[in-house]
């Protein structure tokens, strides 16, 4: 059983009101129909725990172990590596061990229940069955031609590349070049994945080029040869592979870190031959041992000890060492930001204030005169302090990566107040804490600095450039402020966006009104809405939303909302039905099934959130379906009996 200091600790931990948790243990052989019989993992047992509102999993199989102590631990285990709190209500599937449950958890606030088939934990249950079943025959190490002691250290490696998170200093822009061992074909150039926090790993590469085409959509994926290490959750890993490392012991970062290494070639997979896994594991121990120092170095060697012998392991980013220019970027296929003209746009402004009483025609001549020719070979100023921090600030912008980072830092180092540079190193990386107080620090300066404006232009503010920085410091607070859990903080700095800007430029009103509906903050979020009425899939959703959860499912105006959001956008629930999960596309038209998934990525954790909202929402398109289809019925027929009556009318 759980230590008394683990549950002591997941007591102290606080509750987050309206979760629920659902766990239970069942057989591993179940969700394969015991595909895998000859392993150890036949007769193991796996204690799942499913986060309902986080859309979360938890568990790994155990060959040893009572069942209600594997349940407890990995509740522990759950709640201290993904949460940092508990929940509101937990259910178990067995009516036994929830008592025992309960009595461990008697006054603490965290409300037991017991469920036989509690709906999420089984959906889970069954979508881990789907995929083992897929993949029992998927390539695994345990069919490879690499030894036990080549896949232990492999194991070791990844654990210890898993655990130092060398994420947190790289984006997919940061490209690697591997320059000993002497990489294999397609092993040369690597990405560390993980920046956006949907896969961890690492992306392998033939080329450079291979790389940036493949980034820029100009590849044919089907074509493509290519190697992935990814990090796979228990019910996305490979059974045979789960097994192995149960069998043989293999150390894990977490009990959802499963290490996949595979060659993927024209729809067809392979498992690494020895020299590739050999060369996988120094680079994965080389990366878990690099320090941020050594990144922005630009090239690196590190000596790490495999299989009891030492292993040079000599790893390069290019753009650190020679940067491109933003030429490069473009034909690497980067879109430029748009913040990046903001600053010729100020001088602009600025000439015009200072000549407000000149003749247009004049006023033309002089622009012309001093702001003809591309942005990127004007000569801006750099007597000041502040005009240094620019200069570097707007190169930061430019480039990518790395590169974005080193130069926000060295702007900060010219002028600590810059606003934007203070916004563009929050925005690069990635710990919450260091992003709030960038962000912070930006604000703080951005009032300063725009004082009067706050006085004279409220409600203005993004028509005038110079708040700009301001804003996006504010917005980008709000952001952190909401993923490390302050939802009323959040609000706070979007509320005094939409004073500041009531244009709302940065469209923060898509973002606050379901956080203000995580608050129970209804009558806000319905003044929102009507200050910024629109036709859009994304407001008229919100507007059903907002009306289901003031009245109730029978509510008229809920009725009448979904109704209005049905006939400007029936493919979000088409596409919401779907076994294929959207993808977030870059541009989209009003009415079409790009706006479609764009809403479902955008309001789904508000749409799980609003209890039965899911439900009604296709109930009610049921309903609106035959009734559209009743009354397209009713149109034929009254077009057939009008040419009927005009045909005879002409006899």
């Amino acid at each position: 059983m759980s230590n008394s200091n683990q549950l002591a600790r997941f007591l102290n931990y606080p509750i987050e009101h309206g979760t629920e948790w659902q766990g239970g243990v069942f057989d591993f052989g179940e969700l394969a129909d015991m595909a895998v019989p000859d392993s150890p993992m036949a007769n193991a047992k796996i204690a799942l725990w499913v986060a309902c509102e986080a859309e979360r999993v938890h568990g790994q199989p155990k060959t040893e172990g009572e069942p209600f102590d594997l349940l407890l631990n990995e509740l522990m285990e759950f709640a201290e590596e993904q949460f940092a709190y508990r929940p509101a209500r937990i259910c178990v599937t067995d009516k036994t061990m929830a008592g025992r449950l309960r009595e461990l958890l008697a006054d603490s606030g965290t409300h037991v229940t017991w469920e036989a088939k509690p709906e999420f934990w089984c959906e889970v249950k069954s979508c881990m069955a789907e995929h083992m079943q897929e993949a029992v025959a998927a390539p695994s190490l345990a069919d490879s031609d690499c030894s036990e002691e080549q896949i232990r250290a492999y194991a070791t490696a990844a654990a210890a590349f898993y655990r130092a998170r060398p994420w947190q200093f790289f984006c997919d822009a940061d490209l690697l070049k591997i320059e000993t061992p002497k990489p294999a074909k397609f092993l040369k150039y690597a990405t560390v994945l993980g920046s956006g926090r949907q896969e961890f790993g690492l992306g392998f590469y033939e080329s450079s080029d291979t790389h940036w085409d493949m980034r820029a959509g100009r590849l044919d994926m089907e074509s493509l040869q290519i190697f992935s290490l990814t990090f796979n959750g228990i019910n996305e890993a490979i059974p045979a592979d789960v097994a192995l490392w149960h069998e043989l012991d293999l150390p894990l970062a977490t009990g959802d870190a499963f290490p996949q290494f595979l060659f993927y070639a024209r729809g067809d997979a392979r498992p690494p031959h020895p020299k590739e896994l050999e060369f996988a594991t120094v680079l994965l121990a080389a990366l878990a041992e690099t320090t941020e120092k050594e990144i922005d170095s630009g090239q690196w060697s590190k000596q790490v000890s495999i299989q009891n012998k030492n292993k040079r392991c000599k790893i390069s980013i290019p753009d650190l060492l020679v940067p491109p220019d933003r030429k490069e970027w473009l034909d690497r296929g980067m879109i430029p930001e748009r913040r990046g003209n903001e600053r010729h746009f100020k001088l602009v402004q600025q000439v015009m204030a200072q000549n407000e009483g000149m003749g247009l025609d004049e006023l033309n001549e002089l622009l012309n005169s001093q702001f003809t020719g591309s942005i990127d070979d004007f000569d801006y100023p750099s007597e000041t302090r502040f005009d240094r921090a620019d200069n570097l600030c707007y190169a930061a912008i430019d480039t990518y990566g790395r590169r974005r980072i080193q130069l926000s830092r060295q702007a900060l180092q010219e002028d600590a107040s810059h606003v934007e540079s203070n916004v563009l190193l929050a925005e690069s990386i990635h710990d919450t804490t260091q992003k709030i107080e960038l962000f912070t620090n930006a604000i703080k300066h951005g009032e300063a600095q725009n004082a009067d404006l706050l006085q004279t232009e409220v409600g203005n503010f993004w028509v005038i450039s110079e708040t700009r920085s301001l804003m996006r410091a504010k917005h980008g607070l709000a952001m952190a402020l909401a993923d490390d859990g302050q939802a009323n903080e959040a609000i706070s700095q979007m509320l005094d966006i939409l004073r500041l800007n009531t244009d709302d430029n940065l469209g923060v009103r898509y973002e606050v009104i379901p956080l203000l509906l995580s608050q129970n903050r209804e009558e806000e979020a319905i003044e929102v809405l009507n200050r910024y009425p629109e036709e859009s899939a994304s407001w008229l959703y919100l507007k059903a939303q907002v009306e289901f959860r003031r009245e109730g499912p029978n509510g008229r105006s809920a009725h009448k909302a979904i109704s209005a959001a049905f006939r400007f956008n029936p493919h979000v629930i088409e596409l919401f039905a779907s076994s294929e999960p959207p993808s977030m596309p870059e541009h989209y038209a009003l009415r079409s099934p790009e706006e479609a998934a764009n809403v479902i990525l955008e309001q789904l954790d508000s749409w799980h959130e609003t209890e039965g909202f899911i439900e009604w929402i296709f109930a009610r398109f049921g309903l609106w379906e035959r009734e559209v289809s009743k009354r397209a019925r009713e149109q034929k027929r009254k077009l057939r009996a009008n040419k009927a009556k005009r045909k005879k009318s002409r006899k």
